[in-house]
């Protein structure tokens, strides 16, 4: 009887099909990446393909000594990626095990990443918040249907790619505003969400369903463009951002990693923060709002019209341009009463000079040559004006 043999054979590309066709292509093209650059260290540093090294451990018959071997090429690869001349976070660095993890147990070659491979320290930056008079310039300094791109990156708290991912058919006039509901496939954790845009958003979206077919998306360049290539709509969208960054002057880094502090992760932060300030009693609702698995079930519960109302409670928060114009009005305000009060206390001045010239000399009227200068020439602008 011929010997059966039910598993395919353990090769990189079986290992694509099997292990990765069923995730996002956002994950798969983020593993292919790592492990690109695992064969390149492993290349240059053992002058062996990544696959040799595979076929290397997987013909050792001692596990001890195939575990040993495996630490010590991962332990090469984190140390040689961590102290170059590109800095990598520490949570890039948990990543990039993880994918390697994942192709080590494909051929089961095990190590346990947590106590064998060493991280350097964590070091935590102190996040960046975006102001709202920064948000609008770039929105201001951004073409036609980035504008609307943009706004809706504000107004909803989505992830790029879940904005741009979005059809015709997937948005819903609510009456006075847009809703959309985001396909569980091109969320992080496969679980669809409903969405709202703000009024400042209504007219880009209006603009852009009008011109596409129901299965068209609204905002990539190509509203054709595949699930496979909406990767590269991203990083269309993100090399606009930073073009404008750039224009702007907004080209600072975080030091421990050489990230920019400007990206568009920064609208997805600042509705987050708006949203956690205003829905002050329910601050699950604005974790499930921009998508953290854990908080969404009971935010998929409740009605459309409930959840409408939770986004009408913070819409006022997340206005970009309306937000600036008050903004403006306070400073205004401001420096009113701060020319106010200077006057109040020159007349506090003055008053106490009269007083004082009038209890010396006895009289009943006071000349101009009898008080210091600023106060005369304070009464001399009144009379002016």
């Amino acid at each position: 009887m011929q010997k059966l043999r039910l598993q395919k054979n353990k090769t990189y590309a079986n290992f694509l099909s099997e292990k990765l066709s069923k995730k996002s292509v956002s994950y798969a093209n983020d593993v292919k990446r790592t492990l690109k650059r695992l064969d390149e260290f492993t290349i240059s540093e053992h002058a062996r393909s990544r696959d040799d090294i595979i076929a290397y451990l997987k013909a050792m018959n001692s596990i001890e000594e195939r575990e040993d071997e495996a630490i010590g090429w991962i332990q090469g690869f984190i140390d040689t990626i961590s102290e170059g001349g590109d800095k990598i976070s520490f949570k890039a660095l948990q990543v990039y095990c993880s994918h390697v993890k994942k192709y080590l147990k494909y051929y089961k070659i095990k190590i346990d990443f947590g106590d064998e491979i060493e991280l350097p320290p964590a070091l935590l930056e102190e996040r960046y918040a975006i102001s709202i008079e920064n948000i609008a310039k770039i929105i201001e300094n951004a073409p036609w249907k980035y504008k609307g791109y943009f706004l809706s990156l504000v107004s909803s708290g989505a992830r790029p790619v879940e904005i741009l991912a979005l059809r015709k058919k997937d948005f819903l006039w609510m009456g006075h505003r847009w809703k959309a509901i985001i396909p569980a496939k091109y969320t992080k954790k496969k679980i669809s969400r409903t969405v709202f845009f703000s009024v400042e958003a209504t007219p880009y979206i209006s603009k852009r369903i009008k011109d596409v077919t129901d299965t068209d998306r609204i905002w990539p360049k190509n509203p054709q463009v595949s699930d496979e290539k909406l990767t590269h709509a991203r990083i269309n969208a993100a090399a606009m951002f930073r073009k404008i960054c750039n224009k702007l002057g907004f080209t600072e880094r975080y030091e421990t990693t050489n990230y920019f502090k400007y990206n568009m992760y920064c609208f997805r932060s600042h509705f987050f923060t708006k949203a956690l300030r205003a829905l002050s009693e329910d601050k699950d609702t604005a974790h499930a709002m921009i998508g953290h698995g854990a908080y969404l079930q009971n935010y998929q519960r409740r009605t459309d019209e409930e959840k409408l109302e939770l986004f009408n409670e913070i819409e006022p928060a997340i206005l970009v341009f309306d937000q600036t114009k008050n903004k403006e009005k306070i400073l205004q305000l401001k420096e009113s009463n701060s020319k106010l009060e200077e006057k109040l206390n020159i007349i506090d001045d003055l008053k106490i000079q009269m007083k004082s010239i009038l209890k010396r000399s006895n009289m009943k009227t006071v000349s101009l040559d009898d008080v210091d200068e600023r106060t005369r020439k304070s009464i001399l602008d009144s009379k002016h004006q």
